[in-house]
């Protein structure tokens, strides 16, 4: 796959924009699968389907317009709410790794992954994919970094 899209990123108010000398910067779009996914924007809430009509929705919008009969489509970001929620230790290095395979689990139609989840000194939460595509076997990495005293990604990069 050789798409592109919009590289973003980021910066603790939500998902920027990267632009580099005054340039718009591009991305593979499965990099930005991987951000959405775990760090989507809705942060408040999961969609339940039991929601009451007229009532103010946390969760992300598209699930009750476009994907209400499909919950296997239903974006339900958990990983940046459980690392808000967790102490940096085993236990909590588990729960944000099932997370995070919750939140890709969509993905498996379209790439082979693996995840992994360690902690690299006191507040830095190291969330790793390694992945490939079903069509081109060639693995690739993406390494996120994500201050927990800072609570935002603060490295998203391909290894």
């Amino acid at each position: 796959m050789n798409t592109k899209d919009i590289l973003l990123f980021e910066n603790g108010d939500g998902g920027q924009l990267y632009l580099s000398k005054d340039d718009i910067q591009l991305t593979e779009v499965l990099y930005n699968q991987f951000y959405l996914a775990l760090f989507g924007g809705n942060y408040e809430a999961v969609t339940t389907g039991n929601e009451i009509e007229g009532e103010l929705r946390s969760d992300y919008w598209a699930n009750s317009l476009i994907w209400h009969t499909s919950k296997n489509q239903q974006l339900n970001s958990t990983t940046e709410r459980v690392l808000d929620s967790v102490v940096l230790n085993s236990a909590g290095r588990l729960a944000i790794e099932q997370s995070v395979k919750n939140d890709l689990a969509y993905l498996k139609n379209v790439i082979n992954f693996t995840e992994n989840v360690y902690f690299d000194g006191t507040n830095n939460v190291v969330i790793e994919i390694k992945f490939s595509e079903k069509t081109n076997q060639q693995e690739r990495v993406l390494q996120l970094v994500y201050d927990n005293a800072k609570k935002e990604l603060i490295i998203n990069k391909v290894i």
